[in-house]
């Protein structure tokens, strides 16, 4: 961290090991350049970064009124009423009917598609395999089979 002016400072941070970003905070105007500290109203941890390097620093000063008690006390301040059945919620007329989404397709029946057709370059169908009998050796035909010379039982 390195102080220009009181109200001023610049807070290096090393990211994920290897990226080093540098913010500048503005203590008086509440502004970081992380942009951290605008949006929620609290202080970055840069800008704590800074304010903790001072001596007893007053956090309510940097730290937006949105978050005090006082704020916090008005907002439950009034009744709020209960409402204990969903028939008690009032009827508000949108001017148009709300439908439920279409579904995008409607599931046919049965098997599905192939993914993708082969080009005629392909193989079609499937590899066919040459039994061999072990046996007799011969392609063809199985051991038991009336094909085989060895089994005897040939049928004329």
């Amino acid at each position: 961290m390195t102080k220009g002016h009181p109200e001023e400072a610049e807070v290096t941070e090393i990211y994920k090991d290897e990226e080093v970003r540098r913010h500048v905070v503005y203590l008086t105007k509440h502004i970081c350049t992380c942009r951290e500290w605008q949006v929620t109203g609290k202080p970055c941890p840069h800008a704590l970064a800074v304010i903790t390097t001072m001596r007893q620093p007053q956090m309510d000063l940097y730290v937006d009124k949105y978050y005090s008690v006082k704020k916090f006390q008005a907002t439950y301040h009034g009744i709020i009423p209960n409402i204990t059945d969903r028939n008690q919620w009032p009827e508000v007329d949108k001017g148009f009917k709300l439908l439920p989404p279409l579904s995008k397709k409607k599931k046919l029946l049965g098997r599905l598609k192939k993914s993708r057709y082969l080009s005629p370059t392909e193989t079609f169908g499937k590899r066919i395999r040459q039994v061999k009998c072990t046996g007799c050796g011969e392609y063809g035909h199985r051991t038991g089979s009336w094909r085989c010379a060895l089994t005897g039982t040939k049928k004329r």
